[in-house]
């Protein structure tokens, strides 16, 4: 499967830490209990790269 970069409403974000590798920007917590990987583009907007479908269905229904 493909991955797939996805929006991740900050409404949707419960909890936000530091990325435990150095490459990386963050780590949230979402309202449902699921958990990404966080990047910031140059417009200040919160995305994931992600293949796992549940998530995916989640952020997009929730836009």
């Amino acid at each position: 499967m493909d991955n797939k970069k996805v929006i991740v409403p900050k409404k949707l974000i419960k909890e936000t830490s530091p990325y435990p590798e150095p490459y990386g920007e963050a780590i949230v917590i979402l309202e449902n209990g699921m958990w990404t990987d966080v990047y910031t583009d140059e417009d200040g907007i919160l995305y994931t790269i992600t293949n796992d479908d549940e998530l995916i269905s989640y952020l997009e229904k929730n836009q």
